[in-house]
């Protein structure tokens, strides 16, 4: 089924990158594995695909993390893999102490809505003692309206996970997922899929599909833990899929995946 409610059914590519060819950045706090060229980057609608502008997968070391920093005008995303996250944020009112604070476990997500503006940290809630990593995937895309109140909301899956298909966590359009970001036309949908089945993944004008865990074959080619597969519909180079709205996965073994359908790309 079209994720957006779209006739989709024209020429299909797909582009695999490994996990060794990932953009990769590390210091002695951070891993960060990452699908388009993000440190360091004053580009990232240049780099985007479809609306995707940062899609990274951050290891981060104990105690560590990032400190108080803005942002502004950009709908972030955040799933947790592993550990647990230390989310503070200001509230979004310059000055104000009346911010909030949570904890992400894995199989909770998180969206950030920045708006007009608003500084938040995120950081390893486990102590140097504790030694215990954090893991987590982020992807940043562009607000339709520019501007807007800042706001965030948190969700647990895991119960939802159990059902071991694809689910819908975030999407722009209102209803679809139980987080609603202010980006139309994009959605991510995540599953934990037990060795041997074999699930439908739906695509739209630019797919992103994330290994996150485990391995699996998506129609026909065998992707491991932390391999990307780029599916477009008119993408100019790789294997010419033919005319299809979904294709089929099957896990080799327990596998976990993130899945973003977007209709469009950046202006």
């Amino acid at each position: 089924m079209n994720p957006d409610n779209k006739e989709f059914s024209v020429p299909t590519q797909i582009r695999i990158i490994r996990a060794a060819d990932r953009s990769t950045w590390r210091d002695s706090a951070l891993l960060s594995r990452q699908s388009f060229p993000a440190t360091g980057s004053f580009d990232l609608e240049g780099n985007a695909f479809g609306l995707l502008m940062v899609h990274n997968d951050d290891v981060v070391a104990p105690g560590e993390g990032f400190d108080m920093h803005q942002h502004r005008d950009v709908e972030l995303v955040t799933w947790a893999m592993e550990g647990h996250l230390r989310h503070r944020d200001d509230g979004g009112m310059e000055g104000s102490a009346a911010g909030t604070e949570s904890i992400l476990s894995p199989g909770m997500a998180q969206r950030v809505s920045a708006g007009c503006g608003i500084r938040h940290s995120e950081l390893n809630a486990s102590g140097y003692i504790d030694g215990k990593k954090l893991r987590v995937i982020q992807a940043w895309l562009p607000p339709d309206e520019l501007g807007a109140a800042p706001s965030h909301d948190e969700v647990d899956l895991n119960d939802a996970l159990a059902e071991g298909t694809l689910i819908p966590v975030a999407s722009g359009t209102p209803g679809l997922a139980p987080l609603t970001i202010g980006t139309t036309g994009a959605t991510l949908r995540i599953g934990r899929v037990p060795a041997g089945r074999t699930i439908d993944v739906p695509l739209s004008r630019f797919t992103h599909f994330f290994v996150a865990c485990g391995s699996l074959t998506l129609g026909g080619t065998t992707l491991y833990d932390g391999d990307v597969a780029r599916i477009t519909a008119d993408g100019p180079d790789s294997a010419d899929l033919g005319e299809v709205d979904s294709l089929p996965m099957t896990a080799i073994d327990d596998a976990e995946v993130l899945v973003w359908t977007m209709d469009r790309g950046i202006d």
